[in-house]
């Protein structure tokens, strides 16, 4: 059998174990009458900049086209179990339940904000499609009663890696756009992650630890022999005010010759077969001043060694990796709630990607400054103007013109103005 096939082979097979064990575990779940929750949003935006091009991106993430947007029509069906910690979250104050859980969670969504990640069957279904439809997320979530309290997921997910995630709740992200650091993480994962809160006296807050083993970086089946680890620190102060998380990942994520749809925004290929090692790390400080007041802080850094294979003229001359890669920044963010149903939001941030490492943009240092309205008229209805300016240092030109940016920019700067309008809906 050849090596492409027996690699793929083997991935489907593990799959396959994947999915009995959830589809097992969701039958016993059926047979329990538990209550089923739905619910959802719907975000539909409007983006325009102030250059010549129609190009939004970066600013704009999965945006790349000035005018209206639907970002996402997304329908959640899940059980919720009891538990005291949650992972990607973090450890909750209160006495452990005592008794082992088990629910699910299943995400559907419709729109441009689902373009990387991959589901079950996205990549020849979507083909073409500015909008995508997929089942972006689908996993298993349990309590089990260990320690001061043990929760696990195991299945299809977002990325706990970052201040921004892509799972459909506000926050992680008060802001239309995305910083930095959210374009250069990862966006999802399949596999399993567990978080076990610590017994450790309460009045030194809350700890916990996180552990998990997945298929790589935004990728359905691995396209490599190596799985990859998360593993994560979370504390809690004492008064629930001020929240510290350290999250990794780490592994060979080299590209098979060839095969680079999945690795997405960083490709290496070792014409050896050779293990390509990346990691990144993200630290971020939460403190909520009052009720109305709160602010994060977030450092990152990762880093992608080189293969030994360029890419070809038709590609854009940073798509593949061939030296030893690193970005790092740090962004800040702000909120006040100044009325009951209106938020200010302002946001700082720094990037430097030092060898070009992204697939999409070109090396040099990224500066951005955010600043937005968010007005519920309603509870369910968020309309959100926001304006963002965007200014590079460096060799290329990374806005305007076309994506890649890398290969196609015009601009070393941009303004963006936007309104988003998002219903949320449901029993959430």
């Amino acid at each position: 059998m050849p090596l492409a096939l027996l690699k793929k082979t083997q991935n489907m097979n593990n799959l396959h174990y994947l999915f009995l064990f959830i589809g097992i575990n969701l039958f016993n779940i059926a047979q329990a009458n538990s209550p089923i929750k739905v619910h959802g949003r719907i975000q539909l935006g409007v983006i325009y900049n102030d250059n010549s091009s129609e190009n939004v991106f970066p600013t704009g993430f999965l945006n790349f086209d000035e005018g209206i947007n639907l970002n996402r029509a997304d329908l959640i069906v899940e059980k919720p179990i009891k538990s005291n910690i949650k992972p990607r979250v973090g450890p909750f104050p209160g006495p452990k339940p005592q008794f082992s859980d088990v629910g699910f969670q299943i995400d559907t969504r419709y729109g441009k904000d689902a373009a990387i990640t991959f589901g079950f069957d996205d990549e020849n279904r979507n083909k073409d499609h500015d909008h995508k439809l997929l089942m972006q997320q689908w996993y298993l979530k349990g309590y089990q009663p260990w320690g001061d309290g043990f929760s696990y997921i195991v299945g299809s997910w977002f990325t706990p890696i970052g201040l921004e995630i892509g799972a459909p709740v506000d926050p992680p992200s008060g802001f239309y756009s995305h910083s930095y650091a959210f374009t250069y993480q990862p966006s999802k994962h399949v596999g399993a992650l567990g978080a076990l809160k610590l017994p450790i006296n309460k009045e030194k807050g809350l700890f916990s630890v996180g552990l998990g083993l997945v298929q790589g970086w935004n990728n359905l089946q691995d396209n490599n022999d190596d799985k990859t680890l998360l593993f994560d620190v979370r504390w809690r102060s004492p008064d629930f005010k001020t929240w510290l998380d350290f999250e990794n990942i780490v592994g060979n994520e080299q590209s098979e010759d060839g095969v680079t749809d999945q690795t997405r925004p960083f490709n290496a290929v070792s014409s050896s077969g050779e293990k390509l090692l990346r990691h990144m790390h993200t630290l971020t400080l939460t403190h909520r001043f009052d009720k109305k007041k709160r602010m994060a802080l977030n450092a990152i850094y990762g880093a992608q060694e080189g293969g030994d294979v360029a890419a070809d003229s038709n590609n854009p001359p940073g798509f593949l990796i061939t030296e030893d890669s690193d970005w790092y920044g740090v962004n800040a963010s702000y909120f006040n709630r100044f009325r009951s149903n209106m938020q200010l939001g302002l946001r700082a941030e720094w990037l430097r990607d030092d060898e070009g490492a992204h697939a999409l943009l070109p090396e040099g240092d990224y500066y951005a400054a955010t600043a937005n309205i968010s007005w519920w008229p309603t509870k369910k209805l968020r309309i959100r103007p926001e304006i963002r300016y965007d200014r590079y240092e460096g060799a290329g030109k990374p806005f305007g013109g076309k994506v890649p940016t890398i290969f196609f920019g015009t601009e070393d700067e941009q303004w963006t103005t936007s309104v988003d309008a998002t219903w949320f809906y449901g029993n959430h």
